[in-house]
């Protein structure tokens, strides 16, 4: 009885007038920690449809809570969301498809590929990292002319960290990031470089860690 007054509580407030609340209600939902399995078809089925929530804040909240609780699995749901109007739902779209493990699909590669071209630092940032996470075809050009061109040393770093996590730069590449360290000004940015020639110009490199 316990169990259904709590599902029943939840629901309500995911109806909530105010986008606080459902809002808060989600980021409770993930917190809880509830395997797939477990949570009831109510429930999975009104988070599904947080996710074309009017109120941006309620959506970039679901995209994580979903990513969490369903893993591979949400990957066709949130593709939409990479191009919501909102930075905040984009930015966390990303974060959240970032952690998948579950193969792309081409029209997703293909968005997280344009972020690239995002006003937002964040955004820039963290697809950057994303896209050598998940190893996107293309994305090895993509994050040099990152590097190369990029105004801001957030988004460098996080190009650096992106290319220090695929899972193989040969030698020309390394030879460019070598050649990036003469005219780069940002301390992280030629640490982030240099660690990843280090780990790259070994026999059994390992993806740089994200940081």
């Amino acid at each position: 009885m316990e169990h259904n007054d709590d599902l029943t509580k939840l629901l309500e407030d995911l109806e909530a007038s105010s986008s606080y609340i459902r809002a808060e209600t989600i980021r409770k939902i993930g917190k809880m920690k509830i395997p797939i399995t477990d949570i009831p078809m109510e429930l999975h089925s009104r988070l599904v449809k947080a996710l074309s929530d009017p109120a941006p804040e309620v959506r970039a909240e679901v995209v994580m809570t979903l990513a969490f609780l369903e893993g591979d699995i949400i990957n066709p749901l949130l593709e939409p969301l990479l191009s919501d109007p909102i930075d905040i739902v984009r930015s966390n779209t990303i974060s959240a498809l970032s952690y998948t493990q579950a193969p792309l699909t081409e029209l997703i590669s293909e968005k997280l590929l344009n972020c690239m071209n995002e006003k937002s630092i964040q955004i820039r940032d963290r697809c950057a990292r994303a896209l050598g996470r998940l190893r996107v075809r293309g994305a090895e050009k993509i994050l040099l002319d990152t590097l190369e061109n990029d105004s801001s040393p957030v988004v460098r770093t996080g190009a650096a960290v992106g290319l220090g996590q695929l899972e193989f730069l040969d030698s020309e590449i390394l030879d460019k990031l070598n050649s990036r360290l003469d005219n780069e000004d940002s301390e992280l940015v030629k640490q982030t470089i240099k660690e990843v020639i280090s780990i790259h110009s070994t026999r059994n490199p390992k993806p740089l860690a994200d940081f």
